[in-house]
């Protein structure tokens, strides 16, 4: 046992660190380290150019590539003595079958391969981070055993790109150092010359200590945010489900909506253009037949003429005078005026008025769908702390003119008015107010450029736009307003809002739809000056 332990120990002094064999050929480097000529030939050949810096393999001290070898002939002579002695010939044909035992049971998974392996590299064991490079079993015991290397940092076997991440990046050192301040690792250079120098560092061990002590209840934290983003996310793909089914719900409804209207429209379009197809037919069959009758008559005047006109070469006294006699007794009846051909009355009239009326009817139907479908607005109650000069308010909620403002806007001219607290520059919003108890009153919007609003003056309604009257002939009998504002698509519609006898739900009918200048903010204006007006 003791002659195998000296043997092993004679074998891996005289065994090159390249190829892992019995030197063949040893030659030297200036460091000291020796290699077999070929493999450090081979290792010299892998510069990127002749130019390039070399090191020797084992200690990276810097050897000049144009020295020349220097033949180690001592170590080429002990490496031949031992290769010639019975008992090296026993080890290595143990070592042979060891290795194919264990090339028969391993199995071929992609591995990181050994870096000091030059003709067939095997499965690294390790990679050393002091090195930057992977080693086999084989290449790890000589590297172990070499004294500068003992204190290397030695780790699973990993890649370059695995590798380059345990360095620094500024400085290119290992990371030995854990930095409490900025929760960081960082190298030796980094305590004392980088921005954490007055840091509380420590060393990896030592952190590690530290994170393992408060990992599970990390753990259980992170556990615990991850179960409230999991319940999160059910609520919102619950919502989302919500949405889906009522936006689902809306579409077949406006769907069906608009078919049914179509159908109506279109069943309407069938039997008018029906009942104009009919009074055209008898239209023109009417003016057919009495042009049948004037050619009839047409041609019985044709004949006279050519009877006249004959008779004019009649010699015979007695039978011109008959035959003229006859002719003139032949009294022509007076041509009819083609006016006076009465045809059966048009079953539409479809004039300048009733295509407004009907377009005006549209529209609140649009207005009406829109309201319905598209969005609701926020209903405000609105305040004020503002007064008018004339215009007195007896509570938040009513707006009464005193007796100076009655006598001088008797013609509702330039109404007193008061406006609210609110401005409004987004979103869709909605304001009631009971005009009942007036009879001279405006209800509008208004800002520093411009006014838009809705007039009752002597049972005469009108809009106004910036001191235009941009629509008149509006109903007159209303008892509650509201005033839809949708900054959105800068417009102010206008309804009027009914109670049905016996029916508690309110009921809207479309009054008007303005486009104002999109001026933001915008407040809501109120004027009177016979009666009152009471906010809702």
């Amino acid at each position: 046992m003791a002659e195998r332990g000296v043997v092993a120990g004679l074998k891996e002094e005289l065994t090159c660190p390249i190829c892992l064999s019995i030197y063949s050929n040893p030659v030297s480097l200036g460091c000291g380290h020796s290699f077999c000529k070929e493999c450090i030939q081979e290792a010299r050949s892998r510069r990127p150019s002749p130019q390039s810096p070399f090191s020797c393999p084992l200690c990276q001290a810097r050897a000049d590539p144009a020295a020349e070898l220097q033949p180690n002939v001592q170590l080429r002579s002990i490496a031949q003595k031992f290769l010639d002695a019975p008992a090296q010939q026993e080890e290595e044909e143990r070592e042979v079958q060891c290795e194919e035992k264990g090339e028969s049971s391993g199995q071929e998974d992609e591995v990181i391969l050994c870096d000091f392996c030059l003709q067939e590299p095997q499965p690294a064991a390790k990679t050393c981070l002091s090195c930057e490079a992977s080693l086999c079993q084989a290449h790890l015991i000589k590297h172990n055993t070499k004294s500068p290397s003992k204190d290397h940092v030695l780790m699973e076997p990993c890649d370059s790109q695995v590798l380059a991440k345990r360095r620094c990046p500024q400085h290119g050192k290992l990371l030995e150092c854990y930095c409490e301040t900025d929760l960081v690792c960082i190298c030796m250079l980094c305590c004392v010359m980088s921005s954490h120098k007055d840091h509380k560092i420590t060393c990896l061990e030592e952190a590690f200590g530290r994170v393992q002590s408060v990992f599970s209840e990390t753990l259980d934290k992170v556990k615990r945010h991850e179960a409230e983003l999991k319940q999160s996310i059910e609520n919102l793909l619950k919502k989302e489900e919500e949405v889906k089914t009522k936006e689902h719900l809306q579409k077949s409804r406006l769907e069906s909506l608009f078919k049914e209207v179509y159908l109506q429209i279109n069943d309407k379009k069938e039997e008018i253009l029906k009942a104009l197809r009919q009074n055209e037919e008898e239209q023109l069959s009417q003016i057919r037949s009495e042009i049948r009758k004037y050619k009839e008559m047409k041609d019985a005047v044709s004949r006279d003429i050519q009877e006249l006109k004959a008779l004019r070469d009649q010699k015979d006294h007695l039978l011109f005078i008959k035959t003229f006699a006859a002719i003139q007794a032949r009294e022509p009846k007076p041509v009819p005026d083609a006016d006076s051909v009465k045809l059966p009355v048009l079953p539409v009239i479809l004039d300048e008025s009733k295509t407004d009326i009907t377009l005006r009817s549209l529209e609140q139907f649009l207005s009406s769908v829109q309201f319905l479908f598209i969005r609701l607005p926020v209903h405000e109650h609105l305040t004020f702390t503002v007064r008018s000069k004339y215009v007195v308010l007896s509570s938040c909620k009513e707006v009464t003119p005193s007796s100076a403002s009655s006598s001088k806007a008797g013609a509702c001219k330039a109404l007193p008015h008061v406006v609210s607290d609110q401005k409004f520059s987004k979103g869709c919003h909605f304001w009631e107010v009971d005009t009942s108890n007036a009879t001279c009153w405006k209800l509008g919007i208004i800002c520093h450029t411009s006014e838009c609003y809705l007039e009752m003056s002597h049972d005469y309604l009108h809009v106004v736009e910036s001191q235009i009257i941009v629509t008149e002939e509006l109903p007159t009998a209303l008892k509650v307003v509201r005033l839809c504002l949708d900054c959105e698509r800068n417009t102010l519609s206008f309804y009027d809002v009914s109670v049905k006898d016996g029916d508690p739900d309110v009921s809207l009918r479309f009054i008007e739809t303005v486009s104002i200048p999109g001026t933001y903010p915008v407040r809501a204006t109120f004027g009177v000056s016979d009666g009152s007006l009471n906010l809702l």
